[in-house]
This record gives structure tokens, sequence and C-alpha cells, in this order.
């Protein structure tokens, strides 16, 4: 009985025990896991305060930047205005003008008119702001009314300023923000007007908050303007108690209970991943963004080439470079396609090569309008599978750096063209004086064909060519030029010159006739010194003959100046027997008083008729020469359409050319205005020319007269297709007597007089005369007129002439 009590008892301690051990294990864990969750609100408490301070630390910094930002727009129109007001101060200029083109500024002004404003006006409120910018050194500051002003000089009663509203400088603002702009006792306020208590005499370098009372805080940050008294603020409300903070306490009251805490640390952790997914695709389309905006700044593209498929990838720049629209995959073919055709096989052996080396770099001709140069490359790419390979890379525009790469080859090419098509010889060598270039007669010169290579050395060619070299001296000039004479009896001046880049170029110039020239020169004096000496002991003779050249010389001058006054005297004893002739003659010709019998007659009288007008017409051409050499030719001008004269020359010689099968054409400009001449004098001019041209051109010939204005003067030209005037003949022409056949076999009759008349003409005109020709093609025989100017020749003319006598 007793020791089943006893096993009883024992059996009770061992559970009560048991209970104690339960309840200290309980307890325990209740301890522990009510620590576990004031950890735990603990921690999240630290941790919503710390989020809550980065969130006030964010909001500061943000009103930080803004301020900053908005400051640095007002900096911006202050230096405007401050522009505006110097430039009025240096230039002198109208106020108005400078203030009409400067934003945002109403006056510009002295302080000084200002200052004479009624009290409490807009103006004098300025004027004792600018009083205080100027006492403090500064350059801007704000009125009470609310006004920036600017003091451009601070010295002087000479200082100008300039008022700008204030409110039209601040951007304006949303609600529940406010922008302040603050000077010294002053401020001007844009945004929420519940704000406006927030006190912001606060330091402007360190942003913080102020309470508005009751559950609400303004946060505020200013930002300074340099070289004035102002600063901008930019203030924003905020609770004090936000809707993000009581999502955190109710967060807090959910993660007290164990099983919640289970679920919501399992979900933060969910949440935390596909944070960190989502991040990582932000940084995805941040990175492509960026990649986007540099390949679009670039004008380029991006390709991705699978050579299992075949088949390519092109981003939107790539296939704007190939004139086709928007992003995507294409076949080979297809990019074949929108390549040019001549660069289309290259193209696709390039692509097959790079199978081999791995590696894609070429460029080539897009076929799209206008033409552009595209430049491909790329290479092989890891994308985890060995049996596929993926080429990627980049296309770019490189139109401008192939074109700036044609000219600098083409201007290569011309300049090589240029330094081998000079004569002279030619060598380019480095700092290093080894040889870089040279042209073929610098090789040939000093027989070095087939010596010369690249970086041969100086000293190396000077002793190579010494086998060509004759003599070879300095310049007395130039230390750096040296005289050589080659075996071939040529004169070399080799010049050497130092480059930018430290090289040499030599170059040679061909100076064998200015050699030959000095030697000869040194004879010539030598002879000049013996002649001296021969004219010093002959001077008594030269003396003598000296005088007999002058009385020569007289009697000459005598006999010419007889020989035309006599033949301009025996003008009417000439003329009138062949008037005569001519006239009889033509009475027979004509048959005028009847038949004359036999046809003979009547043909010997018009040779008759045409002998003697053909020797009137002489006559007339040496009487009117006579005049001129004697000075008793003389011109009336007068006011006349040029166009008239030449017409009437036309007209009167017109006959004469269809008889001989000529066409003759005038071409006349129209509206030509008036010229100051002879009519006469240009008729006869015109005859004389036209008449010419008959005689040297052949049948079906054409004979173009003109007459146009060219500058100041009126150009009247004749133009033939007749048999031409060989060079060597045109400088002697237009003298009495000359003309191109000076033998008597001539196929052509005349004088030679016709074009000195029309040379002398167009000289007492003020005028001149011009002949040019091809042999076998034509003659074109000019002369040109002043338009003003001959009344004024004349009358000097005249003048001279009385005071002679």
């Amino acid at each position: 009985m007793r020791c089943e009590l006893a096993n009883q008892d024992d059996r009770a301690l061992v559970e009560e025990g048991a209970d104690a051990v339960s309840a200290i294990a309980r307890t325990r864990l209740r301890y522990t896991v009510m620590g576990i969750i004031l950890l735990m609100a603990v921690a999240l408490g630290l941790k919503a305060w710390d989020e809550h301070q980065s969130a006030d630390r964010n909001l500061l910094s943000s009103l930080r930047s803004e301020a900053e930002a908005v400051a640095l727009r007002v900096e911006g129109r202050v230096n405007v205005a401050d522009v505006a007001i110097n430039l009025i101060k240096r230039t002198q200029s109208s106020t108005s003008e400078i203030t009409a083109v400067t934003p945002g500024v109403d006056a510009v002004l002295p302080i000084t008119d200002a200052a004479r404003s009624p009290e409490g006006s807009r103006l004098k409120e300025a004027a004792n702001a600018a009083e205080q910018i100027v006492a403090a050194g500064l350059r801007a500051g704000l009125s009470s009314q609310g006004d920036v002003v600017l003091v451009a000089d601070g010295e002087g009663s000479s200082a100008i300023m300039a008022i700008a509203p204030a409110r039209t400088w601040l951007p304006n603002v949303q609600n529940g923000a406010r922008l302040t702009l603050r000077g010294r006792g002053n401020a001007v306020v844009i945004g929420d007007a519940a704000l406006a208590r927030v006190d912001i005499t606060q330091n402007v370098q360190k942003p913080g908050y102020q309470s508005l009372g009751g559950f609400a805080r303004a946060g505020t940050a200013c930002a300074p303007i340099s070289q004035s008294s102002l600063a901008v603020c930019s203030t924003v409300s905020r609770a004090l108690v936000s809707l993000d903070d009581v999502i955190r306490l109710l967060i807090f009251a959910l993660l007290l209970s164990a099983p919640v805490l289970a679920i919501v640390g399992l979900m933060r952790k969910i949440s935390e991943q596909e944070t960190t997914v989502i991040i990582e695709e932000a940084r995805e389309e941040e990175a492509d963004r960026i990649l986007g905006v540099v390949m679009r700044g670039a004008n380029a593209g991006y390709w991705e080439w699978t050579q299992e498929n075949g088949k390519m990838f092109l981003s939107e720049g790539a296939s704007a470079l190939l004139g086709m629209d928007g992003a995507g995959m294409l076949d080979m073919s297809q990019l074949i396609g929108q390549v040019h055709p001549d660069h289309q096989a290259r193209i696709t052996e390039t692509l097959e090569q790079s199978r081999v080396i791995g590696w894609v770099q070429t460029n080539f001709l897009a076929n799209v309008h206008p033409p552009r140069w595209v430049e491909m490359r790329g290479s092989l790419t890891e994308n985890g599978d060995d049996d596929v390979q993926v080429f990627g890379g980049i296309m770019l525009d490189v139109t401008e750096r192939k074109k700036s790469e044609d000219r600098v080859k083409a201007a290569e090419r011309r300049l090589r063209n240029a330094i081998e098509g000079f004569n002279g010889p030619f060598a380019l060598w480095d700092h290093r004086k080894r040889l870089l270039y040279w042209n073929r007669a610098f090789a040939l010169d000093f027989g070095l064909q087939d010596t010369l290579r690249p970086g041969m050395g100086y000293e190396t060619v000077l002793i190579a060519r010494a086998g060509a070299v004759l003599l070879e001296r300095q310049s007395e000039v130039d230390a750096r030029t040296q005289l050589v004479a080659l075996h071939s009896g040529r004169w070399l001046k080799m010049v050497e010159r130092s480059t930018p880049d430290e090289g040499l170029i030599t170059v040679g110039i061909e100076v064998t006739e200015n050699i030959r020239n000095e030697e000869e020169l040194k004879k010539q004096k030598q002879r000049m010194k013996k002649a001296v000496l021969d004219l010093e002991r002959s001077e008594g003779r030269a003396s003598e003959l000296s005088r007999k050249y002058s009385e020569e010389k007289a009697k000459a001058e005598h006999a010419a100046h007889t020989k035309s006054a006599f033949l301009a005297n025996m003008s009417h004893e000439l003329r009138t027997p062949l008037n005569a002739i001519n006239g009889f003659s033509e009475i027979l010709a004509n048959e005028l008083y009847g038949a004359l019998g036999d046809q003979r007659y009547k043909g010997y009288a018009r040779d008759i008729l045409t002998s003697g007008q053909h020797l009137l017409d002489m006559i007339n051409d040496i009487l009117d020469m006579a005049k001129i050499e004697a000075g008793k030719m003389t011109i009336s001008p007068q006011p006349i359409d040029p166009v008239d004269p030449v017409d009437a020359a036309v007209r009167m010689i017109r006959r004469k050319a269809e008889d001989k099968g000529i066409e003759i054409e005038l071409d006349a400009q129209p509206r030509l205005p008036d010229i100051d001449a002879d009519h006469r004098a240009i008729r006869q001019m015109v005859l004389n020319l036209v008449s010419n041209a008959i005689k040297f051109t052949d049948k079906d010939g054409k004979i173009t007269v003109h007459v146009e204005q060219r500058g100041p003067d009126i150009y009247i030209g004749v133009t033939d297709t007749g048999i031409g005037i060989p060079a060597e003949d045109l400088p002697r022409l237009a003298k009495p007597f000359e003309q191109v056949s000076g033998t008597r076999d001539r196929n052509y009759e005349g004088t030679g007089l016709g074009l000195a008349l029309t040379k002398s003409f167009a000289e007492m005109h003020g005028g001149r005369m011009g002949i040019s020709s091809i042999e076998g093609e034509g003659t074109t025989v000019s002369f040109t007129l002043p338009i003003t100017g001959a009344s004024e020749l004349v009358a000097e003319a005249e003048a001279a002439e009385n005071a002679a006598e």
C-alpha cells in the first residue's frame, strides 16, 4: 500500500515538475516571442524614422535644386539686363531701343532721374533700393514694391539702373508650393498664400523645416544670386504625419503577430525580389534609352546578325541609315538590296569572311537618295550557345568623313601632280633627314633613277648625285642656296627650307639662262667700257654728226609737210577732171543721148567709168590722209544716234556686196544712247571697213556689222568670213599705204589707206580701233567711240592750234 502511494506521489511530483518546466518553457517562449516582437517593433520604428528622414532630406534636396535653378534663371536675366545697361553706357544708345529688345526690363534710366520721382512711387522706391545697392557694392537688389533693381555703374552721377518686375522673372508654381525672391527686408512671393507666414530669413545655405501649426510643417531651401542681395527660396508644405507614416504604423500592427510576421517576411522577401527585378528592368530600359540617345546623336544604329538563320536585326537608327523605317528583322537579301549595286558583292564577301575571322569592318554606299556612306563594324558575341554564331555591332553614317577623305586625297593628288609637273628637282626629307618623296626631275637631273628609295639619308643622296655635278658654289645672297652646274651644261639653283615638323624641302630651279645672261652681261660691261673710251675719243666727231642729223631731220620734216600741204591743196585740181571723166563716161554707158552703135563702145565707156570711180576713191583717200597729216582735217561732232550713220553706210554698200554674192547683216543693240560724233566721219569709217570686208570675202560669205554699248563707249565692229590676216602682218596694218601683200602680184586693189583713215577718225573722236583675225576663217575690225567728249576734244585741239599761232 505504502509503495503504491509513494509511486503516486512520485508521479505527481514528476507531473508537477513537468508542468513547471512546461510553464517555464512557455514563459520563456512568451518572453522570447515578446522580445522578438519588441525588437522587430523597434527595428521597424527605426526603419520608419530613417525613411521619414530620408524623405525629408530628398524633399529638401529637391527644393534646393529648384531654388538654385530659379536663381540661375534670375541671374541670367540679371546678366542680360547688365549687358543692356553697359551697352547704353558705352554706346550712348537709346534706352527705349535697348528696353524693347531686353525681355522683362520695363525701364532703363539714370538713378538721379528716378530719385526725383514722387514719394511712394515705383521709380522713387527703385531709386532708394539702387542707392542701397551702390552703397553695398553690389549690382542688383529688390525694391519695396517688388521690382528687381540693377545698377551698371556705382560711381558718379552717371550711374544707370534698370527696373524689372520680379514676378515676371519667377516661374509659376503648383498648389502647395511657393517661390520667394527676397532682398534686404523685401520679398516677392508667388504660389500658395497659406505659406506666406513661413520665415525665410534663415541662412540660405541650410535648408530646413518650420512649423505651420497643427499637424503641418513647411520645407524651405534658398539659393543666393551672386553680386546681389537677392536670394530665391522654394517652399512646400508637408503634413506632420503623412499617409506613408500611417501605412507604416498599420504594417507594424500586422507584424506583431507571429503568423502574420512570417507571412509578411515571406511577402517582403518576394517583394524585394520583384523590386530587384523591376530595378534591373528599369536600369536596362534606362541603358537602352541612353544608348538610343547616343546612337541618334552620332547618327548611328545597332545591328545583330545570327548566322544560323541568316537574319539580321536592325535598330531604328540602322534602318534609317539604309533608307528603311522602324527596327526589326530582315533577310540578308533585303540587306544587300539596300546596298549600292557596285558594293553588293564586296558586302557579301565580307560577311562570308566574318565566319572565319570573327569580326566585320567595312564601308559601303547605301542605295538611298542622296547617296550615303555607311560604315559597318562588329564582332562575334558570347550568347552561351557554341553552335550558334551571333555577330553584333554598329552602323555609322560616315558620309562627311568620306567626303573629307576624298577631298584630302584629291588635294594630295593635285599636289603630287603639281610637283611632278614642276620641271625642277624637288625632294622632301623628314626630321631625321631621311628621304620621303621626290619628283621625276630630281632623279633625272642627278642621274639617280635606279638609286633613290624612300628612307635614304641626306648625305647618302648628296654623295650619289656627285657624279652628275660639275661645279657647286654657295649663293652670295642666301647661305642656304647653292648654284649647281651639271655635266649636261645646265645650271640649277638649289634652295633648302625647313618645314614646320622640322623636316626639310629641297627645290631646284633652272637658272641656265640667267647664268648665261650674267656672263653675257659681264662681256657687255667690258664692251661698254671699251665703247665709252672710244666714245670719249670721238666726242668731237659725235657733236658734228648730231648737228648734221638735226639739219637733215628738219629738212625731212619740211619736205613731209610740203608734200602733205601740196596734196591737200590739190583737192580741187585732181577731182574736177575726174568728175568730168566719170560724168561723161556714165552718160555714154547709159546711152542717155542715144545708142552708140557698136556694143563695144558701151563696154569701153563702162570700163572708163569704173576706172574713174576707182581712181577718184583712191584720190579721196590720199587727200583725206594728207589732210590728216597736215592737220587740216576736222570733224564737226553733234549729238546723233550711233545707228544712223552705220545704217546709212550699210545701205550704200549693200548693192556692192549683193553683186559679189555676199550676205551683209546689221546687228544693232536697241535703245542705244546718243553719242557726240561726226555723222559723215562715222559713215566713212564704216564704208571703209565694209569695203575691205567685201574685197577680201569670197562669194557666199557673210559680213556682220555690230553696234552695241560697252561701258562708257559705243562699239562698232565689222566681222567677215574672208581669207583672214596672218598674225605676223597684224602689227603693221592701220599704217598709211600698208597692206598684207606687199608684192606687185597681189590680187586685191587699193591704196592701203582705209584702215589708216578709220584709225585716225576714231582717234579724233577720242576712241580707238582694234583688229583681230584668224587666217582662213575671217577678220573683225572694230572701233569704239566715247558716248560724250568729242566736242571737248575738238575745242581743245582748236585752242592748242590758236595758242601755237
